[in-house]
């Protein structure tokens, strides 16, 4: 018997839900490093902190949102989507793809990532390659591209694969994590004095924050799971604070371990192997084995933000925000079809592209707006359907926290995406692709409005109801009826 093909399995915990929403911890290894050769070890740690706390109270206000709309693929995106129709239609589709992008996209850099730290570590000598459009093509991008056909193959077949595999995945990390942040304490290599702190412009601290966002954010990852717990009212809240604590201790601590013991320069010369550099100094000779375990955890962490990125577009879909050919789910209750699409764009932009920091900044302003006007569309839900059940809710005041977070967001993403250079990556050429991709919705938006949905009247705002049907009701509580789950086994 096959998975409805209408309505997503409901077969996570919320320890499955949290295990997939911290494969973004692996950003440690992906962008910190570069930023610690940039302007020292303290400021990158200030920089850190900063969006981490962002990103921890953004979490809240998504959980909350996340309780009120259990059955509601899209994540952030959808929810944003819920609070501002009823105004305009146009903010919905740019926030949803937007919020796709984040989650996309960051597959491409991560991908290459995977390739060069394999390539440097087993093939050194294989450096030959092609000139693509200004890009050096080589065997770091087939890699990488690898790596990104492997897990749309294991994404398609289910969630609960996926679950198992990314829980094993960040256990190995964090277990790997633990010993490189003890032995230098252990070993009595690890000094206070070569910290510092070279960050005096205020706009470049900006594109800095713009530029973590796109790891600390994704805090609020497990939200974009909320339709496949077996308890979203509750499940939802508890894997997003699980999140929100290990991140914040992750990318805190290891900046601040790993500079005392290596230096700010080794790590700013070898910003993506650092990790290697550090384990190689405490443990010689353990080189391949670091590599390994860091290959396999950027591989996990290309499947969480798979399944992520699928379900996000998935939700868009289903929001009537882009084509409709999109919203349907395979024989194994997954979107098959937004897998496939998220898998053709990440391997244009890892061959068209690649530079992972030129990814990031690409991909990021999307998913900055979207964050900032979910902050905002929170105030709007809480004004417009006030009788609305919410099983986690937060205080009123919490409403203002809400407008501030949003201006937050969008001042960062003004500053980021305009002034690239400032961090010595990417520059015209990737703010115009932030750009297209954005705004690139707004004709799909067209298309599935004015065409595929031509039976319909078109409208500028839509009507929303003051409460949930029974069925929305019954899921916030955790009390919905769950065929699908008896169909999957036990819960992943």
């Amino acid at each position: 018997m096959t998975v409805p093909t209408n309505r997503l399995p409901r077969v996570l915990t919320w320890k499955s839900g949290a295990f997939l929403g911290l494969t973004t911890i692996l950003g440690v290894f992906t962008t910190v490093g570069y930023m610690i050769g940039l302007v020292g070890a303290w400021a990158v740690i200030a920089i850190w902190a900063v969006s981490m706390v962002v990103a921890t109270a953004q979490a809240f206000l998504y959980a909350e949102m996340a309780t009120m709309f259990p059955n509601m693929a899209g994540g952030v995106a959808a929810y944003a989507n819920e609070g501002l129709r009823r105004y305009t239609v146009f903010v919905g589709p740019i926030v949803s793809w937007g919020y796709w992008l984040g989650y996309s996209l960051v597959q491409a850099a991560i991908a290459l990532i995977f390739g060069q730290v394999v390539q440097a570590q087993w093939f050194p000598t294989q450096t030959w390659g092609v000139d693509v459009l200004g890009v050096h093509v080589g065997l770091p991008h087939l890699l990488g591209a690898a790596a990104l056909v492997s897990v749309f193959l294991l994404n398609i077949y289910g969630i609960r694969p996926a679950a198992r595999v990314t829980s094993l995945g960040v256990i190995i990390f964090t277990v790997f994590v633990a010993i490189m942040v003890l032995l230098p304490f252990i070993e009595g290599k690890w000094s206070v004095s070569g910290l510092t702190w070279r960050l005096d412009d205020p706009k470049l601290a900006l594109v800095l924050l713009y530029l973590a966002g796109w790891t600390t954010y994704a805090v609020e990852g497990p939200s974009l799971f909320a339709p496949e717990y077996r308890s979203p009212g509750t499940d939802c809240p508890k894997a997003i604070r699980m999140c929100a604590m290990l991140m914040i201790g992750v990318f805190t601590i290891v900046p601040f371990v790993v500079s005392g013991t290596l230096g700010e320069k080794a790590i700013g010369d070898n910003p993506n192997g650092y990790a290697v550099d550090v384990m190689n100094l405490l443990w010689p000779g353990s080189s391949s084995l670091v590599v390994a375990v860091v290959a396999i955890g950027l591989w996990v962490t290309l499947v969480g933000t798979s399944a992520q990125a699928g379900r996000a577009l998935l939700g868009i879909s289903r929001s009537d925000l882009t084509v409709k050919q999109l919203s349907t789910l395979n024989s194994f209750g997954m979107p098959g079809r937004a897998l496939g699409v998220d898998l053709v764009v990440n391997l244009l932009i890892l061959f068209l592209v690649g530079n992972t920091v030129a990814i990031v900044a690409a991909s990021n302003l999307g998913y900055f707006i979207c964050c900032g006007l979910a902050c905002w569309a929170y105030v709007l839900l809480r004004r417009d359907r006030p009788e609305w059940p919410r099983p986690y809710r937060l205080s009123r005041k919490w409403g203002v926290v809400a407008i501030a977070l949003g201006v937050f967001d969008l001042v960062v993403a003004a500053v980021g995406i305009t002034n690239p250079d400032l961090a010595g990556r990417g520059g015209l050429k990737e703010t115009l692709i932030s750009l297209v991709l954005l705004f690139v919705c707004i004709p799909l938006f067209l298309l599935r409005r004015l065409w595929q949905d031509r039976d319909l009247e078109f409208v500028w705002r839509e009507d929303t109801p003051a409460l949930p049907s029974d069925e929305e009701q019954a899921a916030s509580s955790g009390e919905s009826e769950q065929p699908e789950a008896d169909t999957a086994g036990k819960p992943a």
